[in-house]
Parts: C-alpha cells; sequence; structure tokens
C-alpha cells in the first residue's frame, strides 16, 4: 500500500447483511457512487435524498496520514471496518495523479429489504 495525498479513486462497499428469518449472513461486494465533499461543504449534503439510499462518509485527510475513517449516515446500515490495500492493474497506471489505493468499506445491514 502506497500513502497518497489524492482522493480514493477505487472505492468498493463489502455488505453483509444479517436474514433475520434463518440467522445466516450473505455478502455482496459493490461499487460505490462516489461525491466529493469537502470540510466547509454544509452537513446537510450528507443526508439521503430519497429512503432507500444509503450514504457512507469517508473522511480522507492526507494531512494525517492515516488509514481514513468511514461513518454511515443509515439506521439500516451501520460500518465495521475498512480495509486499504493497492488496486490489483492499478499500478501500471501512466497517470500518476490518482490514487492507487482500493479502498473496500464495510458495512452490515440488518435490514431484509436492504
Amino acid at each position: 500500500m502506497t500513502t497518497s495525498i489524492e482522493p480514493p479513486y477505487y472505492v468498493l462497499v463489502s455488505n453483509s447483511s444479517l436474514q433475520h428469518s434463518s440467522g445466516l449472513t450473505s455478502n455482496s461486494l459493490a461499487h460505490a457512487s462516489v461525491e466529493y465533499r469537502y470540510a466547509d461543504d454544509s452537513p446537510l449534503m450528507l443526508l439521503s435524498r430519497h429512503p432507500d439510499e444509503h450514504v457512507l462518509v469517508l473522511n480522507h485527510d492526507p494531512t494525517k496520514g492515516d488509514i481514513p475513517t468511514v461513518q454511515s449516515t443509515s439506521s439500516h446500515m451501520a460500518v465495521t471496518g475498512i480495509k486499504v490495500s493497492v488496486a490489483p492493474g492499478a499500478s501500471v497506471n501512466e497517470d500518476h495523479s490518482t490514487n492507487d489505493n482500493m479502498y473496500v468499506l464495510e458495512v452490515v445491514s440488518t435490514s431484509d429489504d436492504q
């Protein structure tokens, strides 16, 4: 994993859901729809726009050098972790201005109707 001051470019969501009827857990991996927000933006921009939308907030501050933090604004989804690793094939990119790390946001849903 390399440290980058650029915002995350490769972002995936790993969703584990607890099926109440069977008690089993299922996992799925999906591409996140990314919208950039900045510290001076209104916090209202972080609210979901419709009932089926789940908003995850990834705080990326390159000046701190730490792994970013992730929070959920949804009452039906909780963040359980974040994994940061080198994105497969990203290092062959000639344009070194992008962040070559892959960010996997680990979330859990307790709702049957995700």
